[in-house]
This record gives C-alpha cells, sequence and structure tokens, in this order.
C-alpha cells in the first residue's frame, strides 16, 4: 500500500507547539494584559452609569421626562454605591472600554463595550 503523508519533521513538530503555545499564552494573558492597561477614573464611571440609565430609560420611552431620567439616574447611583461590581469599575475596566460605553448609541451597543 503506498504512503500517503510522511511523517513530520521535528522541525514541524517544534513549530506546531510553538504556534499552540503562544496562542495559548496570548489567550491566558488576558488578565495580565487588563491589570496592566489603563483604567477610568470614578468619575468616568459614574458618567458610565449615567449613560447607561439614559439608554435603559430611552428604550422605554423615546422622551422621557427630564425629572424621571433625574430620579432614575438617582436610583442607581444609590444602588451602584453598595454594588461591588461597580465598585470595581476603576480598577477592573479599561479606558478604551469605558470609551467604547460611551460612545454607544443604545443599551445593546453599551454592553457589547464591555467585558
Amino acid at each position: 500500500m503506498p504512503r500517503l503523508s510522511s511523517p513530520a519533521t521535528r522541525a514541524e513538530v517544534v513549530a506546531t507547539l510553538l504556534i499552540v503555545l503562544a496562542a495559548l499564552g496570548f489567550v491566558l494573558s488576558k488578565p495580565l494584559r487588563r491589570s496592566l492597561s489603563a483604567h477610568p477614573s470614578r468619575d468616568t464611571c459614574a458618567a458610565l452609569l449615567d449613560r447607561y440609565v439614559e439608554h435603559i430609560v430611552h428604550a422605554i420611552n423615546d422622551k422621557p421626562p427630564a425629572s424621571e431620567l433625574a430620579s432614575r439616574k438617582a436610583q442607581a447611583r444609590t444602588l451602584a454605591s453598595t454594588d461591588p461590581k461597580f465598585a470595581r469599575c476603576p480598577t477592573y475596566l479599561t479606558v478604551d472600554e469605558a470609551e467604547c460605553a460611551l460612545r454607544a448609541n443604545n443599551a445593546d451597543e453599551f454592553e457589547r463595550c464591555l467585558p
């Protein structure tokens, strides 16, 4: 019976292993890259919260009264003040993610910007 392929050479095996290890290293280094990236300020995190509330309120009512918007933002700030996830914002999110979310045109786009 004829041979369809020759056995892999040592160089091919080493090259394949290096490619797999590089890809694995890239994936596993995400937390390290995140911690080394620039992070948003507390003010930017507060602006993110306000922007998200605006998106949610506008999704429910195209033209909400200013008082409703202000009330919802106040409620969100109160809830966020005791939320450990929100407290992580200045150390967990990156500036790029925050800027993306602030540029978002709706809640769906906003959420896609964040991890």
